[in-house]
């Protein structure tokens, strides 16, 4: 008789049971319509990362529900999956790139690229799933989904064509946090705030209708001077109030532009004058907003500054800023540069210790993806990134008059959300655009697994 061992050893004993289980199909999702279905999808771990003790307890409880279901005999299904994690996938594999090849993302092209980060995928994205058989997770692993499979990108596709015949989907401006390494907008969960030492310039803005009087103001970031569009004070600031309707000089590129009265300027903090760049900071946006300023964006989307920024075009931002201080200085408008603390936000999705976000303008996203001038990437057009989309729905690729074409009849009520004065009747640019849909974003992100019960061969034409 075999000795039996002091204490439990699983190596010997979970795995081979588990292989039987998986061979005997125990965990298959069978569509059986006689019996009630009972679908649980994982919610998709990044396909570059590798399971947590949050995931474990998540999918602990998954499992257990769908064990009690089979039990129960209903019709249930587990259903595996991973996300592509597009800029931590998209990070690491241009690394590779440029260490084997010597190339870019650009070089490739994007059909090529999708192609090429697929397979990075495919090699080693198989660590969660992994983890997971090792959990004993009772999933059909047959029907393994990754979100950049094809049925699954129609499905979400499709969904988005769906809010927009409803009128749910629109495009407007706002700001986001740009990582000018990825050439995306980041949520600000993926900006990490760290303690930064610099400087705190202090210039002073002539008023145009009384020569000799001046206006000072202090900020750490010069090289967007070009994109002033303003100069803001506190409504009942008295100092100040007389000026509210005047204009002042902008230094460089020189022009008139108005002085402004705004709540939101705090009359206490330093001179009580705010410059107002509405395309390069959230609070200016806002009150560009409130007095109809001009969005002046003054950087290209790798952080160089572009033709706007005048005298700076072309030069990388930080430099930019060093370029800014003399010019300042050279036009008598520097009063002085001290040290200065505050937080800086940093990318933590490409280099996150030297990469800096800034602000831009959300529409910065559509224009940088299809229309990288500093790239020479020739224009893309809606047709050629929505191809299976332009025929069916030819509304995709033009601008239309109203917001969204009538309601689709049978599916939501007949009415229409009004369309927001400031928000221009514009639409999707595809499945980047689903964070403007607020909490309702992620529905369209996982739509492929709603159609679990579905056999796979079908998949494809129930998208459509």
């Amino acid at each position: 008789m075999a000795e039996i061992p002091k204490s439990y050893e699983p190596q010997g004993v979970e795995q081979q049971w588990y292989d039987r289980w998986v061979a005997a199909g125990c965990f298959k999702g069978k569509v059986d319509h006689t019996r009630e279905s009972f679908a649980v999808m994982i919610p998709p771990p990044n396909v570059t990362g590798v399971l947590h003790m949050g995931h474990l307890l998540n999918n602990t409880l998954q499992d257990i529900m769908v064990r009690r279901a089979r039990q129960e005999g209903k019709s249930a299904l587990w259903l595996p999956g991973t996300d592509h994690a597009g800029i931590a996938t998209q990070s690491r594999v241009e690394k590779e790139l440029r260490q084997k090849e010597g190339k870019t993302r650009h070089d490739l092209g994007r059909e090529k690229f999708i192609q090429v980060a697929s397979e990075w995928r495919d090699k080693h994205g198989g660590i969660i799933l992994g983890q997971l058989r090792k959990l004993g997770a009772s999933c059909d692993w047959d029907r393994t989904v990754h979100t950049l499979d094809a049925g699954y990108s129609q499905a979400v596709l499709q969904t988005f064509v769906t809010l927009y015949e409803r009128g749910y989907v629109y495009r407007g401006k706002r700001m986001v946090n740009w990582c000018p390494v990825s050439q995306t907008g980041l949520s600000d969960e993926e900006v990490i705030m760290k303690p930064s030492k610099g400087s705190l310039y202090r210039m002073r803005y002539e008023v145009a209708e009384i020569p000799g009087t001046y206006l000072e103001i202090s900020t750490t970031r010069p090289e967007t001077i070009p994109g002033d569009a303003a100069v803001a004070v506190h409504p009942d600031d008295e100092r100040y109030k007389h000026l509210i309707g005047k204009h002042v000089w902008r230094p460089f590129p020189r022009a008139q532009i108005p002085i402004v009265g705004d709540t939101a300027v705090e009359k206490e903090f330093g001179t009580g004058v705010l410059k107002v760049t509405p395309a390069h900071d959230r609070t200016d946006f806002d009150i560009g907003k409130r007095h109809n300023l001009p969005v002046v964006d003054v950087m290209n989307p790798d952080g160089t500054m572009n033709a706007d920024a005048g005298p700076l075009a072309g030069v990388e931002r930080f430099k930019a800023r060093g370029m800014a201080e003399k010019l300042l200085e050279e036009l008598g408008a520097l009063v002085k540069t001290e040290p200065y603390e505050n937080t800086v936000g940093y990318s933590e999705r490409a280099a996150p210790q030297r990469t800096v976000v800034h602000p831009l303008p959300e529409d910065r996203r559509s224009q940088a993806r299809r229309h990288l001038r500093h790239h020479q990437v020739p224009p893309r057009t809606l047709d050629q990134d929505l191809p299976p989309l332009a025929g069916k729905h030819p509304g995709l690729v033009r601008q239309p008059p109203a917001l969204v074409g009538p309601p689709h009849s049978g599916l939501v009520p007949q009415r229409r959300r009004p369309q927001r004065p400031e928000e221009p009747a514009c639409l999707p640019h595809g499945p980047r655009r689903r964070r403007q849909l607020g909490t309702g974003s992620r529905r369209a992100r996982h739509v492929g697994f709603l159609l679990a019960l579905v056999p796979r061969d079908d998949w494809l034409a129930q998208a459509r």
